[in-house]
């Protein structure tokens, strides 16, 4: 398969694509600032009247349950699963057309600030910490790659349906040893640390949008961004006498760091809550397209179908 590089540009034509990525990146930061602000609820009389009450605030160590909602469909966000791939479509050399997928990890709240009796509105500082990698069933299961993944996050749910927050992640990249020697590819150093801007909301009873930003250094030497967005659909629990929901969700990640390329992945199945926290078991077909979700094979692009089980906690 063909591999491509961003260093296919020089000169006059290196400088307009510069110029024109620095203004898709402060065009789209601008949009996404704009998204926030239009989405917040405005002050009412009753706001007001409640500000002035001073309502107690509530501090809770390691609460039960998430605040900023998860984006479903994102296949790097750090959770629980076990999947099956069939690839109809790989630039990543000598590998094969079937994985198998392994993600382990979650989301864990560590203090949360809220007024009382409203434990949905306020403040959460969150960290989230996961691995995810692929083994190859056509070369007896051998490890292609797999990336490690944690962040610290500041939470503010402004109502119950709306919010955001900041804080940062790092991505760190390998290669799998068997893939290595095999094929006498050595590891490229991409490490991803960035600061990352957030916003959620819940525009419809089921349905929740979300836009996010990223700024970091990926390559080395480089300082780059990153856009995200996604649109998830989860309804009533009203399958298995009441119990599961079903759900669809969609999230379009595009990198500056590879000229704007996007990955796209769709997901639709089935959710069951755990209790009354907001750990929830989900069956799920995954489908997704572009940039390939390990962080060693940046620059190649991959097309893939998956089913499997999912573990949100």
């Amino acid at each position: 398969m063909k591999r491509w590089s961003s260093g296919s540009v020089n000169g006059g034509t290196a400088l307009n694509s510069r110029v024109m990525r620095r203004s898709l990146f402060i065009g789209s930061t601008h949009l996404l600032l704009l998204f926030s602000i239009l989405l917040t609820p405005a002050a009412t009389a009753a706001d007001k009247e409640e500000n002035q009450s001073k309502k107690k605030k509530i501090g809770v160590w390691f609460p039960a349950n998430d605040f900023y909602p998860g984006y479903i469909a994102d296949p790097i966000r750090p959770q629980n699963a076990l999947t099956l791939q069939w690839l109809s479509d790989t630039e990543i050399p000598e590998t094969g057309t079937q994985r198998f997928g392994l993600r382990l990890g979650g989301s864990f709240g560590i203090r949360r600030w809220h007024p009382e009796g409203e434990p949905h509105k306020g403040w959460q500082l969150s960290f989230e910490g996961g691995f995810t990698g692929q083994f190859d069933l056509a070369w007896s299961w051998d490890n292609t790659g797999w990336d490690g993944y944690y962040g610290i996050y500041l939470n503010r749910m402004i109502t119950p349906n709306f919010g955001f927050r900041v804080g940062t992640q790092h991505d760190s990249s390998h290669i799998g040893d068997e893939y290595s020697e095999r094929t006498g590819r050595k590891r490229i150093h991409y490490t991803r640390e960035e600061g990352i801007f957030g916003v959620s909301w819940k525009f419809r009873p089921y349905v929740t949008g979300y836009a996010e930003v990223g700024v970091g250094n990926g390559l080395a030497g480089s300082v780059t961004s990153r856009l995200q967005l996604g649109v998830q659909y989860v309804s009533e629990p009203r399958f298995w006498k009441g119990r599961a929901s079903h759900f669809a969700a969609f999230d379009l990640r595009t990198y500056e760091e590879t000229d704007w390329t996007t990955r796209l992945t769709v997901q639709a199945g089935y959710r069951i809550p755990v209790g009354d926290r907001s750990s929830a078991h989900r069956v799920a077909f995954e489908w997704g397209t572009g940039r390939s979700v390990m962080g060693q094979f940046l620059w190649y692009k991959e097309t893939w179908f998956a089913l499997g089980w999912y573990y949100d906690f």
